[in-house]
């Protein structure tokens, strides 16, 4: 009886398995894990995955010495021409170390209080060596006339860090 195949042959456990079915299982695996990573990039699934909310994020926050806000609001100003306001002011980094990216995030409300406008605006210097001033400045025209505004700090892709508002209280008196 002939044989069509005489050459050396070793037979291992596999080998007589149809593997259709793992192809099939694998291919699907992969497609699942493909579409996983995809959502989680272009959806909100990861927030519901990932524990990343602001308490998390707070310890990216510096502390100063004492304990206590990080950052000291030296001075802030307006000047509102028609629809049109300006807000500028300069901030202290109370921490031991140089703090980057830090955002001033300044809401300005209309005197209808339903158009309200938010500007970020980093901080100059970008890094913000420790006891010395940076500064910020905005301007935006509002479709009514500016009624108030908000004034709030956090880091850049981070959350907002606490100021300590240090102003000189000018009330009637004029600084020169």
């Amino acid at each position: 009886m002939p044989r069509e195949n005489d050459d050396f042959h070793v037979d291992l456990t596999f080998s007589g398995e149809d593997r259709h079915h793992r192809r099939l299982i694998a291919s699907i695996v992969a497609s699942v894990s493909i579409l996983f990573i995809v959502a989680t990039m272009t959806t909100n699934l990861a927030i519901h995955i990932l524990p990343m909310d602001d308490r998390y994020m707070q310890i990216l926050v510096p502390l100063a010495p004492d304990g206590s806000e990080p950052l000291s609001l030296k001075t802030l100003d307006h000047q509102i021409s028609g629809n049109t306001i300006s807000v500028r002011g300069t901030i202290v980094n109370r921490t031991e170390y140089p703090v980057s990216d830090i955002v001033a995030v300044v809401e300005m409300q209309d005197t209808t209080g339903r158009f309200p406008q938010t500007v970020e605006i980093p901080i100059q210097p970008r890094e913000l060596p420790p006891q010395l001033p940076g500064e910020f400045m905005t301007t935006a025209t509002l479709q009514e006339k500016p009624a108030g505004y908000l004034v709030k700090f956090r880091l850049a892709d981070g959350p907002f860090v606490p100021h300590k508002d240090d102003r000189a209280a000018t009330f009637g008196v004029t600084v020169q």
